[in-house]
């Protein structure tokens, strides 16, 4: 059956669950009364048990809210869908992260306990500091204290096990010795995993309820499926095909309900899923036409949820994994791969987003799949690294076997799955700015904390580059620990707001420990720091090293004359400057001095300790940042303006010119990306397009592997295409581009970013 009919029902559905308008910044209130009243009794409940039961430990607070939950939510079933898992409490665009509790009831603790926790010294220093202060000053933004973004869930062990093995294990820990904190943890955990299963249940005699009056033959089909499934998972290992899908969305969707956390990943789908599909069809269960038509309608909710045909910026931080290896290292490219790929394609659905996992001895046929896709238009991939991002994740504490497992959420932020959060997105660092700060004295927009104000670098003056170099690494490093520190203030406090006893039963090492995961509880626990503006600094210290002490034709005095003035008088230095080599042209030289400036900032990063007893990892995954920063960052010697772009992840800027793709690579190839478990990503846009011959797209993945490059996002258009666009959208209403992690239709992009996209560096393969 065609999948318009049910595309149709989930719209007139979430419509009503829209929190903004096309073009708004203002949240909508019209929600369905029902929903609404189900919100009021859960939060009026909630508020009650609170004032009369104050001293209850969170944990214990958070369960309770999880059990109103249960009980209060209305389940929405959709007639031409098999899936079981809109609850009705959160707005339509959300993936489970924190919003005011009218729009998300798992909101409701951290709402409530919101000014203890983040009215500090330490969070106010991060707010003046931050990018949109009225201060100007834009070293960091800093989400919040913890990161309530970017989880994955335990999906290997959950589908080994199903709820009820976790249970089993929960028991068997509160039957050894137990401090308060774990006695409460533990009793949090099995109350919330029981929710769990009443919601499962809920939904089930929601579908019982339904089949009496369903007339059409296979709406009650799906009924049907739905009752049985419900009552098999999550409690118990999925047995079909179709209940390992319908475990996955269900867990994916509850847990985002029920905790309030961005639960980002659905799953290693083929990984998962292949031998239940394999098991299928071997019985005679299921067709590969009718895994099609599954896929497809599990695929669709988010498209239609974050009505992606008019959103300006959908992002939907909902990522599915394909292809890599399974944890003994086994590739992973089956029937099942070819098919999800497929019916993502055929369906033209952005989501859930396709990061999928290559290597340099990466199946052929995969590598072909991904370039045809690629090439006909379906700019949707971030193509992943093994050789890098496997021993990055062990080089940062790892076993292979767990780092085999690694999956990626929210873009590309790198997650080993089942034993850690790992922070990958919350702390965007402004690097660029640290250096200019350095070179000329910052005049702040409004008074700053005195904290905030003796952290201000001050101009730097040295006899040699070297030590130079070595004042600008101090202050980089003394910033970034700052930032750090004031951050582990508020994420220390963030349990007893917003704990998550049933996300913590997922990870690995939080029943044993009897902690929750924002204690620390999980096995392993890294924060991550999104460091901005790779290319522009390496630039810019390789026009500081040649210009001012190895050629000497321009002195500091001279340089900082120039970038206060943004140029202006100083067009023949600017232009000077402008020629020297730069980061991407594959320059010996530079490409050392960004092997080395690497090296050293995975280093300093990697000693700043975190709230959860783990420590920091670099990244250069920088989102929208480049574009953020850059508007704060003044000019910089590498012969930017004021105000313009920064370089974006590890790309070179996009003023510098290119001769090859190849020589990108080159300086790839020269830092040791290893270093930066969280990962780096090369957003690429290839001005060919659909003209590159598949089996040059292809070498060209291996060759990105075997250079070392962590993370590929290709985008295949072409800038004549996308300025056609921006003059004609009815005329390319289909076309889809790559924009930083997320995949959009272009017309319906704001002109800045269409601007943005079609500014990108032009390389020639």
């Amino acid at each position: 059956m065609a999948l318009d009919v049910l595309k149709q029902e989930l719209a007139a559905y979430y419509e009503s669950f829209r929190l903004i308008e096309p073009g708004e910044t203002a949240w909508s209130r019209r929600l369905p009364e029902e929903a609404l009243a189900a919100r009021r009794r859960i939060l009026a409940t909630a508020d009650a048990f609170l004032a009369t039961h104050p001293d209850t430990h969170p944990s214990l607070l958070k369960a309770r809210l999880h059990e109103l939950i249960a009980e209060e939510f209305q389940p929405v079933l959709f007639r031409h869908s098999p899936f079981f898992f809109e609850m009705g409490l959160r707005f339509a665009e959300n993936w489970g992260t924190p919003a005011p509790p009218e729009y998300h009831v798992a909101s409701w603790l951290l709402d409530r306990r919101s000014a203890w926790l983040y009215d500090t010294p330490a969070w106010r220093h991060i707010q003046a500091g931050s990018r949109g202060s009225a201060s100007g000053l834009a070293l960091w933004n800093i989400w919040s204290g913890f990161d309530a973004d970017h989880h994955c869930p335990g999906y290997t062990m959950l589908l080994r096990v199903g709820v009820c093995g976790v249970l089993a294990e929960i028991d068997a820990r509160r039957a050894g010795p137990c401090d308060a904190g774990q006695v409460a943890n533990l009793e949090a955990m099995a109350r919330s995993c029981r929710a769990l299963l009443r919601v499962a249940e809920r939904f089930r005699e929601a579908a019982l309820a339904r089949l009496p009056e369903e007339t059409d033959a296979a709406c009650r089909r799906f009924l049907t499926m739905i009752a049985e499934a419900a009552a098999q998972v999550p409690a118990y290992p999925p047995r079909t095909f179709y209940e390992g899908l319908a475990m996955l969305w269900f867990l994916r969707e509850a847990l985002a309900t029920l905790e309030g956390i961005g639960i980002s990943v659905v799953g290693h789908l083929d990984r998962l899923l292949i031998d239940l599909y394999d098991a299928d069809l071997a019985a005679g269960r299921l067709t590969e036409a009718e895994a099609r038509d599954l896929l497809a309608r599990w695929m669709l909710p988010t498209d239609v949820k974050f009505h992606v045909e008019d959103n300006p910026w959908p992002e939907t931080s909902t990522c599915m994994t394909l292809g890599g290896c399974d944890a003994d290292g086994r590739p992973v490219w089956n029937a099942l791969t070819r098919l999800i790929i497929d019916v993502h394609r055929e369906h033209r659905l952005l989501n859930p987003k396709l990061n999928c996992r290559v290597s340099a001895e990466a199946p052929a046929e995969y590598l072909a799949l991904l370039s045809e896709t690629i090439l006909a238009g379906h700019n949707h991939f971030a193509l992943l690294n093994d050789d890098v991002l496997i021993p990055g994740c062990v080089r940062a504490g790892k076993t292979t076997q767990e780092a085999r497992l690694y999956v990626n959420g929210g873009c590309q932020e790198t997650i080993v799955e089942g034993v850690e959060h790992s922070a990958g997105a919350y702390y965007y660092f402004n690097m660029p700015r640290v250096l200019d700060l350095c070179l000329q004295p910052f005049t702040p927009g409004e008074s700053l904390p005195d904290d905030v104000a003796a952290l201000l670098p001050v101009p730097l003056d040295a006899p040699t580059f070297a030590a130079w170099y070595a004042g600008f690494l101090q202050v980089l490093q003394r910033t970034i620990r700052q930032g750090a520190d004031w951050a582990r203030d508020s994420g220390e406090r963030f349990w007893q707001a917003h704990p998550c006893p049933l996300f913590s039963t997922t990870l690995d090492g939080c029943i044993t420990a009897g902690r929750d995961y924002t204690q620390g509880g999980a096995r392993y626990n890294p924060s991550g720091i999104a460091l901005c503006g790779l290319a522009t600094v390496v630039d810019a210290l390789y026009a500081i090293h040649q210009a001012v002490y190895e050629e000497g034709w321009l002195t500091l005095d001279g340089l900082r004359a120039a970038l206060a003035a943004n140029w202006a008088g100083h067009e023949a230095t600017r232009l000077r400057l402008g020629r020297l080599p730069k980061y991407g042209q594959g320059h010996a030289e530079v490409d050392a001095l960004a092997a080395r400036f690497a090296d050293e900032l995975g280093a300093l990063v990697a000693a700043v300790p975190n709230e959860r007893g783990g420590r920091f990892q670099g990244s250069f995954f920088v989102y929208y940042a480049f574009q953020w920063f850059g508007d704060t960052v003044r000019a910089t010697p590498d012969g930017r303006a004021d105000g313009e772009f920064l370089s974006q992840g590890i790309a070179p800027h996009r003023r510098t010119p290119i001769a090859s793709v190849t020589d990108v690579l080159h300086t790839l190839s020269a830092i040791d990306f290893r270093a930066f478990p969280g990962n780096a990503v090369l957003d690429l846009q290839l001005p060919a397009g659909q003209a590159i011959p598949p089996e040059a797209l292809t070498a060209f993945i291996r060759t990105f592997g075997r250079l070392g490059g962590p993370t590929l996002q290709p985008n295949l258009v072409s800038v004549d295409i996308l300025r056609e666009a921006q003059a004609q959208p009815q005329a390319h209403r289909d076309l889809v581009v790559r924009i930083s992690g997320l995949s959009a239709h272009f017309v319906c992009l704001h002109k800045a970013v269409q601007d943005e996209m079609i500014s990108r560096a032009v390389m020639g393969v």
